[in-house]
C-alpha cells in the first residue's frame, strides 16, 4: 500500500475517532482504582521502591509506622505512582491499600478519612476479593492451632479463598442463625487476640458477605453512614459528633486487625490542596490533613502514611509546629519530570491505544507519526511535564496532518533542527540586559498564533522608543476571558539600585501615558525587602492597579533566545523572517513558552 493510501487511511480514523490525547492525564480518585494509558513504569520507579521498602519494614516489625512525603510539581506523576502501587499491591498482595481523595468539609476530616478508608477496602484485588474480606478471612485464620480448631475447621480450611469461605457461610447459616454464629466466632477469635473491639470485628466479620443486607448494614456502621437498621444488627448506634471522634479509633481497630494478617495498612492522601480552608481554625487543606496524619500516626501502629505534596503546599506544612512535619515526612522522596526519552515513550503510550482502537498496523507508519520526533523533544526541553505534553499531543493532533515529504514540511523540520541545536548548545542568556530582554519578549510576542494564547489575542505589538525607565513595549489584544479589549505594558528591570527601580517603577504605574490596561513588571529576583520604596510601589501594581510581577526564569527565556536568535539572522540559516514567524506559529513556540503566557493571563 501507498505512503498516501497509508496517510488517508489514518486521516480517516483521526477525524472519526477518539483523540487519544484528550483522555484523561489527571489522575484522579477514579483512575486510581481503574486503568490508565499513559502509565509508564520507569518514570518515579525510585518512589514505588522507597513505599514498598518501607512496607517491607513494617511487615517485618523493623518499624511500626512509616510517615512518606511524596514531594513534587503538578504533572510530574505523583497520582501515577499511587496508581501503580495499588496495581500492584492488587496483584501480589503483602499489603492492604487505601486512597483519600480530596476533603470538602475541613471540620470532618476524620470521618472524611474513615469513609474513604472503608471505601477503598472494598476495592477487589485480581481474584475478586475485596480487601475486607481477606482481613476477615486472616482473622478466622488465628483460629487454627487454637482449641477452636476442630469446631470452625471447615471455614478455616476455606480461608485462602475469601469467596468460597463466604460461599460456605451462606450455605450453612440461615438469616436467623447469622448473627450468632458471627458472635461466636468473634468471640472465639477474641479469646487469642487482644485489643481489638468485639463490636468492630464483629461488623468486620459480616463483609466477608459482600452484598447480604447485613453486610451492607455492618458496612455503613464501619464508615459512620447512618442506617435504620444499624441497632437491629446489635452494633452501637453513635451521633454525629460522636462519629468524628470515633473515626481514628476505628483506623486504629483496622491497623490492628491488618496486623493479624502481617499485612501493612498502606493510606494515601492526594490533592491536598483541593478543598477549602477552615473558617474555624484558619488552617489550610494541607494544615487539616497534616494534623490528621499525625493523629493517625500518632495512635496507630501497622501503618504506612503516603501525603502527595507540590512544593507550596509542603512549605506550608513544614511551618508548622509540634513536629507535624517531621512524621508527616518522616521520609521525602522527590517525584521528577518525564525525561524526553520518557515523554516519547508516553506519546508511545497513547498511539499505540489509537492504532489498536482503529485496527491500524503502527508498523506501516514511521516511528511516533504523526508526530516527529524532534518537536516532542522540543517540549521535553521546556520542561512542560507530561500534563503539557499531552495538551500539546491533542492540540496538534487535531490538525491535518500534513502528508510527508512536501516542501513545507522538510523546511519546518530544518528550522526546528536547527531551533533544537540551540537550546542544546545551551545559548547564552543577556539576565542582566533589560533591553536585550525586552528585545527577545518583544520578537516572542510577534509570533503569538493568530488564535492568541493565555485567553488573550494578539493584535498589535508596539515597541516603544522610550526615554529612560519607561516601558519597553506594549501589547494589544482581546481577552477572550474576561470579554475586554486590553493593552499590557511591560517593563524589564533586573536594576540592583533602588532608586532606579523606583524611577521604573513610576514610569510602569502611569497607566495614562501609553494607555495601558494593565502594567507588567518582568524581573529574575525579588524585590530586596530593605527597599521600601520600592516594595511599595510594586504593592500598588499588584494591589491597587490589577498589574503583576512576573518572574523571568533562565529555563523559559532560553527558547525565546534562540528564536529571537534565527530570526535576526535568517539568512544565515537559510529561511526569510516570514518563514520563521510561520514556523514558530504553527509549532506554538512562543504560544506555548510559560513566560509569555504569563506575561499575557491576567494575574489571579
Amino acid at each position: 500500500m501507498s505512503t498516501i493510501d497509508l496517510h488517508t487511511i489514518f486521516e480517516q480514523a483521526r477525524k472519526q475517532g477518539f483523540n487519544p490525547f484528550n483522555l484523561k492525564s489527571v489522575i484522579t480518585a477514579n483512575e486510581v482504582w481503574g486503568e490508565v494509558i499513559t502509565n509508564l513504569p520507569s518514570l518515579n520507579q525510585h518512589i514505588d521502591e522507597r513505599v514498598f521498602d518501607a512496607i517491607l519494614e513494617v511487615r517485618k516489625k523493623y518499624s511500626n509506622k512509616i510517615g512518606i512525603a511524596i514531594k513534587g510539581d503538578r504533572g510530574t506523576g505523583k497520582s501515577h505512582v499511587i496508581h501503580r502501587i495499588w496495581k500492584t499491591i492488587a496483584q501480589a498482595g503483602g499489603s492492604i491499600f487505601a486512597y483519600i481523595g480530596p476533603c470538602a468539609n475541613p471540620k470532618r476530616i476524620n470521618s472524611h478519612v474513615r469513609f474513604y478508608l472503608a471505601d477503598s477496602f472494598n476495592h477487589q484485588d485480581i481474584q475478586g476479593v475485596t480487601q475486607w474480606q481477606k482481613l476477615a478471612a486472616s482473622a478466622i485464620t488465628t483460629l487454627k492451632g487454637t482449641e477452636f480448631e476442630d469446631k470452625y475447621r471447615p471455614y478455616i480450611e476455606r480461608c485462602d479463598s475469601p469467596n468460597e469461605l463466604r460461599k460456605y457461610i451462606v450455605a450453612n447459616q440461615t438469616k436467623d442463625t447469622l448473627v450468632d454464629f458471627f458472635d461466636e466466632l468473634v468471640e472465639a477469635i477474641l479469646e487469642n487476640q487482644s485489643g481489638i473491639d468485639f463490636y468492630f470485628l464483629r461488623a468486620q466479620l459480616f463483609l466477608l458477605l459482600k452484598t447480604v443486607k447485613s453486610a451492607q448494614i455492618a458496612f455503613a456502621w464501619i464508615k459512620g453512614e447512618d442506617h435504620p437498621e444499624i441497632k437491629k444488627l446489635g452494633l452501637p448506634e453513635f451521633s454525629l459528633e460522636q462519629q468524628e471522634d470515633k473515626s481514628i479509633w476505628i483506623i486504629q481497630q483496622i491497623c490492628k486487625l491488618a496486623e493479624i494478617a502481617s499485612l501493612p495498612v498502606l493510606i494515601c492522601f492526594d490533592e491536598l490542596d483541593s478543598a477549602g480552608t477552615d473558617s474555624d481554625s484558619g488552617d489550610s487543606p494541607a494544615e487539616t490533613i497534616a494534623k490528621c496524619i499525625d493523629q493517625i500516626y500518632f495512635q496507630c501502629s501497622n501503618v504506612v502514611i503516603i501525603c502527595c505534596v507540590i512544593s507550596d503546599t509542603w512549605r506550608e506544612i513544614e511551618q508548622m509546629g509540634s513536629g507535624i512535619p517531621d512524621r508527616v515526612g518522616q521520609r521525602a522522596v522527590t517525584a521528577k519530570p518525564p525525561t524526553a526519552e520518557q515523554m516519547i515513550e508516553l506519546v508511545k503510550l497513547r498511539l499505540d491505544w489509537f492504532y489498536k482502537n482503529n485496527n491500524l498496523n503502527s508498523h506501516d507508519y514511521p516511528d511516533l507519526y504523526p508526530f516527529e520526533e524532534s518537536k516532542i523533544r522540543n517540549v521535553a526541553s521546556q520542561s512542560a511535564g507530561a500534563r503539557a505534553l499531552m495538551k500539546w499531543c491533542a492540540e496538534e493532533f487535531e490538525k491535518g496532518i500534513i502528508p510527508p515529504d512536501k516542501p513545507e514540511h522538510k523546511k519546518r523540520k530544518e528550522f526546528l533542527e536547527k531551533y533544537n541545536e540551540l537550546l542544546t548548545n545551551q545559548i547564552d542568556i543577556p539576565i542582566k540586559d533589560d533591553d536585550r530582554l525586552a528585545a527577545i519578549i518583544t520578537c516572542a510576542m510577534k509570533m503569538i498564533p493568530d488564535g492568541g494564547t493565555a485567553n488573550v489575542v494578539v493584535t498589535k505589538v508596539e515597541k516603544i522608543s522610550h526615554a529612560s525607565h519607561d516601558l519597553h513595549l506594549t501589547v494589544s489584544g482581546y481577552d477572550s476571558l474576561y470579554q475586554r479589549n486590553v493593552k499590557i505594558g511591560i517593563r524589564v528591570s533586573e536594576a540592583t539600585n533602588a532608586k532606579t527601580f523606583n524611577a521604573v517603577m513610576g514610569r510602569l504605574l502611569d497607566y495614562k501615558k501609553h494607555g495601558i490596561t494593565r502594567g507588567c513588571l518582568v524581573r529574575s529576583t525579588s524585590v530586596p525587602k530593605n527597599w521600601k520604596v520600592g516594595n511599595q510601589l510594586k504593592d500598588e501594581l499588584e494591589k491597587q492597579k490589577s498589574g503583576e510581577v512576573v518572574v523571568l526564569k533562565k529555563d523559559e527565556i532560553r527558547p525565546l533566545v534562540a528564536i529571537e536568535t534565527i530570526y535576526d539572522q535568517a539568512e544565515n540559516y537559510g529561511f526569510t523572517r516570514e518563514e520563521i514567524t510561520n514556523f514558530v506559529k504553527e509549532l506554538s513556540l512562543a504560544g506555548d513558552n510559560p513566560l509569555i503566557c504569563e506575561i499575557l493571563s491576567a494575574p489571579v
